[in-house]
This record gives structure tokens, C-alpha cells and sequence, in this order.
């Protein structure tokens, strides 16, 4: 009879264990969200050939843009998504002169990011892969063009006391990218919201 007794108080103790390891796993390892970006994007130098009329972007333009990224995040350490984003074109000392005749660059494209580690201050990387439409009154008109970046960055999950009890995901981030467009680079400076 003793044996019988221990036999089910190892039961019991083996199944608390184990309901105890098991604890929130009933819940997915992937959740769907959403980022938001705005930032700036400061003009490096042209590649590529200049053509008949010079680049499609030549005169020092920068941009300033907004994205909206609606996407799937997998075990808190990785996100991939679709995005559609905005940037306005412009020589910025003819904006702060209140010449405001820049130009329109709507964009869409695959973003990808990864947060390496499991802390609450995150380094991550990044890329996306799309193509960029500038809106232009050049000689060229209206191009077509892909995007490409590659990014790094600080990823902060400012719920970070909840997050191993309920697979928090909330987080603020900030990036500086190098990307490529319409025969121009840029250093892409960002903060955004994932949520």
C-alpha cells in the first residue's frame, strides 16, 4: 500500500512539474502587428548611369517619409511583413526658404527585422525589399524604381516586466539604415512603434 501512495505522490509531483513548465505554451509562438515609422532620410551620392539628363535624383534631395507596416511577429525575435510608405523629395534649404515644390515618392515593399537577443534593451537588423515611385517634374517624369535597405537599430519592449507571462511584443524602436533608390543612396535615420 506504501508503494502505491509514493507512486501517486510522484505522479502528482511529476505532473505539477510539468504543468508548470508548460505554463502559457498554449499560446502561439506568432502574433500579427503592426509598425509605424516616420524618419528622415538624408542623400549620400548617385550610382549608376547618369543618362541624357543627368540622375533621376541629382540635386542634393532628401527625404522625409512615413510607413505602415502590417506584418507577423514569430517567437518575439523575428518580423516580417507588407508596408506601404511614403517619403517627400526635396532640396532642404529650399523647404526652409518655403519652397515647397518637392516631390512625391509612395513606396511598398518587404520589411524584415530580428531582435538577437532576449532582453529588454534589444539591439536588431533589418532589411527591406521593394519599389519606389517617385512622383517627379524632371525631364525623366514619373520613375520607377526598386528599393533595398539594410538597417540596424535599438528595439525596446517597454512592457518588458509582462512580457514572459504573456508574450509581450509592444516595443518602441529606432534605426539608421543605408538604402538605394532612384539611382540615389540615402542614410535612412527612423524611430517607429511596433503594436
Amino acid at each position: 500500500m506504501n508503494k502505491i501512495k509514493t507512486l501517486f505522490l510522484l505522479a502528482a509531483v511529476a505532473v505539477s512539474f510539468s504543468a508548470t513548465a508548460q505554463f502559457r505554451q498554449d499560446r502561439s509562438d506568432y502574433e500579427y502587428m503592426f509598425k509605424a515609422e516616420v524618419g528622415y532620410m538624408p542623400f549620400v551620392m548617385n550610382l549608376g548611369d547618369a543618362g541624357d539628363y543627368g540622375y533621376y535624383i541629382s540635386n542634393l534631395q532628401h527625404a522625409a517619409g512615413t510607413s505602415v507596416i502590417n506584418g507577423v511577429n514569430i517567437k518575439q525575435d523575428f518580423f516580417v511583413g507588407l508596408g506601404l510608405g511614403y517619403n517627400y523629395v526635396a532640396v532642404p534649404k529650399e523647404v526652409v526658404d518655403g519652397n515647397l515644390n518637392g516631390w512625391h515618392c509612395p513606396m511598398a515593399f518587404i520589411d524584415f527585422d530580428y531582435r538577437p537577443l532576449d532582453v529588454e534593451w534589444a539591439p536588431m537588423v533589418g532589411a527591406k525589399a521593394g519599389a519606389s515611385y517617385l512622383m517627379a517634374d524632371s525631364p525623366y517624369g514619373n520613375t520607377l524604381t526598386p528599393y533595398v535597405e539594410l538597417s540596424a537599430g535599438l528595439n525596446w519592449f517597454f512592457r518588458y516586466e509582462y512580457r514572459n507571462m504573456e508574450r509581450n511584443y509592444l516595443s518602441l524602436f529606432a534605426e539608421l539604415a543605408f538604402s538605394y533608390t532612384q539611382q540615389a543612396t540615402f542614410v535612412p535615420v527612423r524611430i517607429g512603434v511596433r503594436f
